[in-house]
């Protein structure tokens, strides 16, 4: 491949054209990790601080705001998730607390 050929591929022109088409997103990339980080700091079995759980959870299981960006329910609306299903799936995890480990062991 010529050098010319390598620029025009990959110059800033043609990065707006590569995100369009491009399968992964890096916003939902981040969303996800959001997400994920707030279900390892509310279930994991890392120690953790007191605070930064129940942060966590209050995240996870407070009032349903999809119009509040970043919120839980904002977050998972845009991860194509119904916040309300995932919610009563992560409080199952509460009495059944193996199944989340396993699913956790998934994320790493």
């Amino acid at each position: 491949m010529s050098n010319s050929l390598a620029v025009n591929k990959f110059s800033p022109e043609r990065e707006d054209d590569f995100e369009t088409h491009s399968p992964v997103k890096p916003e939902r990339n981040l969303l996800a990790a959001v997400l994920a980080r707030a279900i390892c700091d509310a279930f994991g079995t890392a120690h953790c601080e007191r605070h930064v759980v129940r942060s966590a959870r209050q995240w996870l299981f407070g009032t349903l705001t999809p119009k509040q960006e970043f919120s839980f329910s904002w977050v998972a609306t845009h991860l194509d998730l119904d916040p309300v299903t995932l919610q009563e799936s992560l409080r199952s995890y509460e009495s059944h607390p193996e199944q989340i480990q396993e699913r956790l062991a998934l994320l790493r």
